[in-house]
């Protein structure tokens, strides 16, 4: 299993959900003045998972034999299958570090925390499910 994340692949994965994650945590950054932070996370995700899925669908799993369509609509199911994950820890984040008296930028280092919950998980079903290759090549 450690195998596949010792891959210049999952490099590229994370090299994406970077990318992928700082869309996500500006988005948020901008809806939140109009939103709660809890509503903020949920929005930005949105971007995030566009962003991701362009990117992931380019440069991290190319090749795969399944319509793009369907591609799209797995990456979706799999993603929201991962924000209530997401969206509690960045509320848990959130107010631990209240609890711990940080009091500037909770709401932004949560957030970012929150986004790296996923990862590896993520990875695996989106290399053997959502964007799964072809028998006959690696």
């Amino acid at each position: 299993m450690i195998r596949h994340f010792l891959t210049r692949q999952f490099l590229c994965f994370v090299g994406v959900g970077a990318t992928a994650a700082v869309a996500n945590w500006l988005s948020r950054l901008i809806v939140s003045h109009w939103v709660s932070f809890a509503w903020s996370v949920v929005l930005a995700y949105g971007v995030g998972m566009t962003v991701a899925f362009t990117l992931n669908s380019i440069f991290v799993f190319p090749g795969s034999d399944k319509p793009r369509e369907r591609q799209a609509f797995e990456f979706v199911l799999v993603n929201l299958c991962f924000l209530p994950l997401v969206w509690v820890g960045a509320i848990a984040f959130e107010r631990t570090l209240q609890w711990f008296g940080v009091r500037r930028y909770t709401e932004s280092v949560a957030h970012a925390f929150a986004l790296a919950i996923p990862m590896f998980g993520s990875f695996l079903v989106y290399k053997f499910f959502t964007f799964k290759r072809r028998l006959n090549e690696r």
